[in-house]
């Protein structure tokens, strides 16, 4: 569990640098997410959306306890195991809905 927690904590402090290496594919998530607004539903929207976007900014840890996403550590051709970096990417992918919808509530509840 102290594991787990410090790996919580690490991700937590570097997410700025997640979100940098991922701009790309947040950028592209936003693309699709408006492109599709008249094809397909807003839940589905989202999910898509988010899952785009957790392509590009999913940790996977080196030996130091230091994440990259995923697809840095691919194309530096460093190890990375299909089940953690699996795990990874649905932890990330279940995150960001929560966090799309939390703000997209408050955004609404605003209006």
């Amino acid at each position: 569990m102290q594991t787990f927690i410090m790996y919580v904590v690490i991700t937590i402090l570097m997410t700025g640098v997640l979100i940098g290496f991922g701009a790309p594919f947040i950028a592209m998530a936003m693309l699709v997410y408006r492109a599709a607004a008249t094809r397909l539903s807003e839940a589905t929207r989202l999910a898509v959306a988010c899952g785009i976007a957790a392509l590009g900014v999913a940790p996977s840890y080196d030996a130091y306890g230091g994440p990259l996403p995923i697809y840095m550590r691919l194309l530096r051709d460093e190890p990375v195991t299909l089940g953690a970096a699996t795990l990874a990417l649905i932890m990330t992918w279940i995150v960001l809905m929560i966090l799309a919808r939390l703000f997209s509530r408050r955004r609404h509840a605003h209006a």
